[in-house]
C-alpha cells in the first residue's frame, strides 16, 4: 500500500513539472503546432470570430491562450519589422494595448530565437486592462506573409505559478 501512495504521489509530482505539463495543438492543415498547458481546453467561436484557437484553462477562466493570424505585406520575416525591441513596441501598441482601448502595457523583456532557420520574437508584457493587471507572453513570426501571433495570458497575481510553462508555450511555436 506504501508503494502504491509514493508511485501515485511521483506521478503527480512529475505531472507538475513545467515541462511535462503541456499538450500539443497541431493544427489539422499542418501550418503551425504549439504547446499549451495541460486543464485549457478548446473555445469555438465560429469561422471569422476572433482568433484562430482559443483555449481557455477550466479553472482560471480568465488564463488562457490564442493565436491569431492576419496578413503581413511588411516583408518576409518578423525581423524585416526591425529587431525585438522595437518590434516589442510595435505589438504592444497595434496589437496588445492600441488607442482607443482602454488598455496601458509595459514590455517587460524581448528576445528572439530560430526555428528551421526562420526568426521568432518573444515579447513579455504587464498589461492594465482597467479591472485588472495581467501578464502575457507574446510570441510573433511570419510565413506565407501572415503574421502569426501566440499570446499566453493570465492574472498577474498568477504569474509565478505559470510563468515556465508560459515561456515554454512562448517558445513552442512552431509554423511551417
Amino acid at each position: 500500500m506504501l508503494l502504491l501512495l509514493c508511485v501515485c504521489l511521483s506521478l503527480l509530482t512529475g505531472a507538475c513539472s513545467a515541462g511535462s505539463n503541456l499538450r500539443a495543438y497541431r493544427d489539422p492543415g499542418g501550418a503551425f503546432a504549439f504547446a499549451y498547458p495541460n486543464g485549457m481546453v478548446a473555445v469555438n467561436l465560429g469561422p471569422g470570430k476572433g482568433p484562430a484557437v482559443l483555449l481557455r484553462d477550466l479553472v482560471y477562466e480568465t488564463e488562457n491562450v490564442s493565436l491569431m493570424i492576419a496578413p503581413f505585406d511588411k516583408g518576409e520575416t518578423i525581423a524585416d519589422l526591425g529587431g525585438p525591441d522595437e518590434v516589442g513596441q510595435l505589438v504592444a501598441e497595434k496589437i496588445i494595448a492600441p488607442e482607443g482601448s482602454g488598455r496601458s502595457t509595459k514590455l517587460l523583456a524581448a528576445e528572439a530565437f530560430e526555428r528551421q532557420g526562420r526568426p521568432y520574437y518573444l515579447f513579455e508584457y504587464q498589461t492594465d486592462i482597467g479591472s485588472q493587471l495581467r501578464h502575457e507572453v507574446v510570441t510573433v513570426t511570419v510565413r506565407h506573409h501572415r503574421l502569426y501571433t501566440l499570446t499566453a495570458s493570465t492574472q498577474e497575481s498568477r504569474w509565478p505559478q505559470v510563468q515556465a510553462a508560459f515561456r515554454n508555450v512562448g517558445h513552442s511555436l512552431n509554423v511551417s
